[in-house]
């Protein structure tokens, strides 16, 4: 990973553009790129909040001095929050509002109201106001109809759809009212914070709309496929014109219908030649979102004179991207367009709804170490539900395959869990927030004191070094999700199968292996990635030109590419297996039929194959197509499709290794013996969830005795416990008592 403090062309467009006084997304790539005029309002404190590099990853920063990224939201009692804010933690989340009770009527009391619960020990902690949610007020909707979200199933009518919801009628996030006034609310809500008793605490904004808050486009979490409103209409055009020209044919087009937007089903990939304008259209929906949001940041670092941070949720490029894709209806793939605006300061995800039981990994659902190359702040939600939750209502989500969401049995395994999160978060840079989404998920004592000794720990870790020390990188894509057949949430929640090819699912298993791993985007490739020794694309469907050249000069080194799915096959104009074929570095065919995703091999005698202990299945049995099938003569294939025709294969050449799999290669000991192939180094081969960087290493529900291989002579130290299990050398034992388990690595061989 390129350090972040090196300065990239990235950079010195963001910093001309800032210079310039102008937002990022106003230029010449924007589709509707009018700039809010809002000037600064009168702050009662100077303190300047911003993210910076430090020590090898992001962090935020307060008058020039980095601060931690734990946090708490929730919504208990008065004392529950006290009691947090005795524990250690320094940012607190904080609801904001506001209320819109009509034209210029703003209530901005709601933060206030937030900060007065924590009594003095406000002064202890930082705050972030955080917007519950930007809806729109019915009487806005009432005056501005024609500024409404519309939907497949009724382009014509107005926010139709759930009429038990309780405002079926969203402004579209296209409409250039909506973000105007939207902007005179925020400077309004801006004004009142900053003139507020807590002014001096407050670190910055998020800014949430959208289904659950999260920038999930209207109506598309319930099932609703948007957006086919006059000003989203318009700003296709728009944006249709910047990529192809001033062509006439886009004075009479129209957003594609939800039969066009589907097409490729029962296949799983788009062909350009049929489906551009689709593909367009999800590109464009994505630029929508990313637009509106910027617009509104740029209120708020206009009106605090760039003293404050914002940031969102947005961008879950590894939660619903696989085969089947819910991103795209959702508005999410616009992450890049994000990390390149000077006006957005941190992202934010959630644990991963489908893996974060105990003994799960927990992934992240964005690529966390893309968000740091551009300078960015990750911000993370964690709302893990403990044995104290009361209300079981969640479990309702266990039918659609969602099991993390089922409360832990015990205060142990509480504990153990919650772990887990701070060593994931500690060890990547990131910060985040647990959330107490109904009250009382942590009053309790057992748990108030283990936030008391993470918060320790992440003060003290401040001083460490936190650069990653992965040699292997996972590639996700913002772009290949339009390549392939719009899929809505609802499509696939129901069917464990299909969810079994969305990322986080199909990747749990490479948490592993013992080989840590980072994950960047697909434009990250045109950048310093030469220290990673293997590189697994995740979703590679479609390259820009510039990309395809950029894995070509990475083919070197005898580095392992790691591709799945559909790699190269979809280019700017039709499906082409040769594309495929060049990309990879081995011959294809397409296969039009649909067959069973579970592959497996006939022998085990390939070395990519030595270290599988037992019957190897990859794929969940969901049926797919159309096939990519090898046919090279210098590919050995290693598994089959259940009809006999080639599955997966490996090549060797002088300079790399190039490997494809139809579906994610989601076994831990496949997955390191190709990393290890490559010079890799693991830390273990004991399948536990490890993660590490250059300070420090965790294990999560660690059941057997086996040791832990130090690329180097450290001391090794439990940051639980304080027990020095290793003074000087390379291996050392970890407990095996099923729990999990944070250790300080101090080289010592240092000169």
């Amino acid at each position: 990973m390129s350090k972040p403090t090196q300065f990239s062309r990235r950079d010195f467009l963001q910093t001309a553009a800032a210079a310039a006084a102008l937002p990022w997304w106003w230029s010449a790539s924007s589709a509707r790129g009018v700039p809010i005029a809002s000037p600064p309002v009168t702050l009662r404190s100077g303190h300047r909040a911003e993210v910076k590099p430090h020590q090898g990853r992001t962090s935020l920063f307060v008058d020039g001095k980095p601060i931690s990224g734990m946090s708490y939201y929730g919504h208990g009692s008065e004392q529950v929050r006290r009691d947090i804010a005795d524990s250690g933690m320094p940012v607190f989340f904080l609801s904001a509002g506001p209320l819109w009770n009509g034209p210029g009527d703003y209530d901005c009391s709601p933060f206030e109201n937030a900060a007065k619960l924590l009594g003095d020990k406000v002064q202890n902690c930082w705050l972030i106001a955080r917007l519950n949610c930007i809806g729109t007020p019915g009487w806005w909707a009432d005056q501005n109809p024609d500024e409404i979200t519309r939907y497949a199933h009724a382009p014509d009518v107005p926010g139709e759809f759930q009429p038990d919801w309780r405002n079926p009628r969203q402004a579209s996030m296209a409409s250039q009212k909506w973000i105007a006034d939207v902007g005179d609310l925020l400077r309004a809500l801006v004004a009142r914070v900053e003139s507020s008793p807590y002014a001096e605490r407050v670190l910055g904004y998020m800014i949430n709309t959208g289904g659950s808050e999260e920038w999930v486009y209207w109506g598309a979490q319930w099932g609703f496929i948007p957006d086919y409103s006059p000003p989203a209409l318009r700003y296709f055009k728009d944006w249709l014109r910047q990529q192809h020209g001033p062509e006439a044919w886009i004075d009479q087009v129209q957003i594609p219908l939800e039969a066009a937007r589907r097409r490729g089903q029962p296949g799983m990939v788009r062909d350009p030649a049929k489906d551009r304008l689709a593909i367009d259209y999800e590109l464009c929906l994505s630029n929508i979102v990313a637009d509106c949001l910027l617009a509104w940041c740029s209120v708020v670092k206009q009106a605090t004179g760039r003293k404050r941070i914002t940031g969102a949720f947005s961008s879950y490029l590894m939660w619903q991207t696989g085969l089947v894709n819910a991103a795209t209806t959702n508005g999410h793939l616009g992450l890049r367009r994000l990390l390149n605006s000077p006006d957005l300061d941190f992202v934010t995800g959630i644990t991963s709804y489908d893996n974060r039981e105990a003994g799960g990994p927990g992934s992240f659902m964005l690529p966390v170490e893309s968000v740091q190359r551009a300078g960015k702040f990750f911000f993370n939600e964690s709302d893990i539900r403990t044995h104290l939750l009361k209300d079981h209502s969640s479990i309702r989500y266990t039918s659609t395959g969602l099991l993390g969401l089922r409360p832990t049995k015990d205060v142990a395994e509480s504990v153990d869990v919650l772990r887990r999160e701070f060593a994931h978060h500690l060890i990547h840079g990131a910060g985040w927030w647990y959330f107490d989404m109904t009250g009382g998920w942590f009053d309790g004592p057992e748990l108030l004191a283990e936030f008391k000794k993470q918060a320790a720990i992440a003060h003290e870790a401040l001083a460490w070094d936190l650069t990653s020390v992965a040699e292997v990188a996972g590639i996700v894509s913002g772009a290949a999700p339009a390549y392939h057949p719009l899929w809505r949430m609802h499509d696939v929640n129901n069917y464990p199968r299909l969810l079994e090819l969305q990322c986080d699912r199909a990747t749990r298993e490479l948490y592993r292996s013992g080989v840590p791993m980072d994950w960047l985007m697909t434009d990250d490739l045109a950048e310093d990635v030469d220290r990673y020794k293997a590189l697994f694309f995740y979703n590679a469907t479609w390259l820009s030109k510039q990309q395809r050249e950029a894995v070509e000069a990475l083919k070197r080194g005898g580095r392992a590419m790691i591709f799945v799915g559909y790699p190269g096959l979809a280019t700017d104009d039709k499906l082409d297996v040769q594309a495929a074929s060049r990309l990879v570095g081995m011959k294809f065919k397409l296969d039009g039929h649909r067959a069973n995703a579970e592959i497996t091999p006939l022998t085990y005698d390939d070395p990519a194959l030595r270290e599988v202990k037992g019957k190897l299945v990859l794929g969940p049995g969901a049926v797919v197509g159309p096939r990519l099938v090898p046919d090279d003569t210098d590919a050995v294939v290693l598994a089959y499709w259940p009809d006999g025709v080639p599955a997966a294969a490996v090549k060797r050449t002088a300079d790399f290794t190039s490997y494809y799999f139809p579906v994610a290669p989601n076994n831990p000991d496949l997955f390191r013996t190709m990393c290890r192939d490559a010079g890799c180094f693991a830390y273990s081969t004991n399948n536990d969830i490890l993660f590490a960087n250059r300070s420090l290493l965790a294990l999560h529900f660690v059941d057997c005795i086996q040791p832990i291989t130090l690329y180097k002579p450290h001391k090794v130290t439990n940051l639980f416990t304080g027990e020095t299990l290793l003074e000087n050398g390379v291996k050392f034992m970890p407990r095996g008592d099923g729990g999990t388990h944070l250790y300080r690595l101090e080289q010592t061989d240092l000169p």
